[in-house]
């Protein structure tokens, strides 16, 4: 075991795991049971709730075994309930996770021992596999599973995406590509039995460590990213690359996420700020800096726009429109610098 090997080195960091929460009991239960089970030991819990406090505080009594501290949240958003989470906790290395995760019990070792190789590792991250059933309740495998098997209208949009967007790439590891868009291999369990670890161009939402020194450096998680935080990861990510720091995957970091609709997931039809906040991580992390690049995010800009009517139409949730808008609102602050109020 990793952590008896570090005792006899003196050299055992403290892990502090932040997990936002909102009326999510059930969820939680299980990913503190999951964490119970963890083989290392050296780490602490805090719970950043932003619903009902003391349905959480049950939950917890659960498992008095865990070092768990219980906050609540103060401002709205995900990014500031996260941010909270970090100020009050002690772990030279920081994980954010969500709280309808299972982690493998090895999640935390292989987390710290994959910081231990080097110094200039500043975040590590792994597979966070989605079980097949679940798949459907995330709007990105959903739009994936039609293009790839739906008529021949959304076959060739099909093509258009995986070939142009994702440049062939789509089952790639933690890629971001030219348009925009990102790869979700991590998410399938096939492929993530890799032999050694690689590096990555960003974290996994809920499979994220970073040393809280970077964190710092960088000033945490940036409030421009707002409603659930869409982007607010990868950024954090593409800073630490900036700093001379390298994202590392280990395959065997892993953890499931067990998607929970409840809580503040309901909020994820409201495509303003979500479709905003892609505009703003691309301008700051991505660029348009080439005609090639330029074209192929304007393009898959359209193609997300055309989506969120499809989903409106589908679905009748007028609120996936307000994409359009944050389409608009994020277009006009980066190409012209002009501050609309939201």
């Amino acid at each position: 075991m990793l952590e008896v090997g570090l005792k006899m080195n003196k050299n055992i960091p403290k892990v502090s795991i932040i997990i936002p929460t909102m009326n999510r009991e059930q969820s939680l239960e299980r990913c503190l049971i999951s964490l119970n089970k963890e083989t290392f030991k050296n780490f602490e819990i805090v719970i950043v709730e932003g619903g009902d406090t003391n349905n959480t505080k049950k939950v917890i009594k659960n498992h008095k075994e865990l070092k768990i501290k219980i906050i609540k949240q103060k401002e709205k958003g995900l990014v500031n309930a996260i941010n909270e989470g970090i100020l009050v906790s002690k772990g030279e290395i920081i994980v954010r996770t969500d709280d309808d995760i299972v982690a493998d019990k090895e999640w935390i070792n292989e987390i710290v021992k994959t910081f231990n190789e080097s110094k200039k590792i500043g975040g590590v991250t792994g597979p966070t596999i989605i079980p097949e059933n679940l798949k459907n309740k995330r709007d990105l495998f959903y739009f994936q599973k039609k293009l790839q098997n739906g008529n021949i209208f959304w076959h060739i949009l099909g093509k258009i995406y995986f070939n142009y967007f994702l440049e062939g790439k789509e089952k790639s590891i933690g890629k971001f590509f030219r348009s925009g868009a990102f790869s979700v291999g991590s998410n399938y369990k096939e492929n993530c039995k890799f032999k050694k670890s690689i590096n990555v161009d960003h974290h996994e939402a809920c499979n994220m460590a970073i040393r809280r020194h970077i964190l710092i450096k960088i000033g945490y998680f940036d409030r421009k990213y707002l409603g659930i935080g869409d982007y607010s990861e990868a950024d954090v990510s593409f800073k630490i690359i900036r700093e001379g720091y390298k994202i590392i995957f280990n395959p065997k970091a892993v953890v499931k996420h067990l998607v929970d609709q409840n809580g503040v997931f309901a909020n994820r039809s409201n495509s303003y700020e979500r479709t905003l906040n892609f505009i703003n991580f691309y301008f700051i992390n991505i660029k348009l800096n080439t005609i090639d690049k330029s074209i192929r995010f304007f393009s898959y800009l359209i193609f997300l726009n055309l989506f969120l009517v499809y989903k409106f139409i589908s679905t009748k949730q007028i609120s996936y429109l307000k994409g359009i808008r944050g389409t608009i609102v994020g277009l006009t602050e980066n190409l012209f610098k002009n501050q609309i109020k939201r």
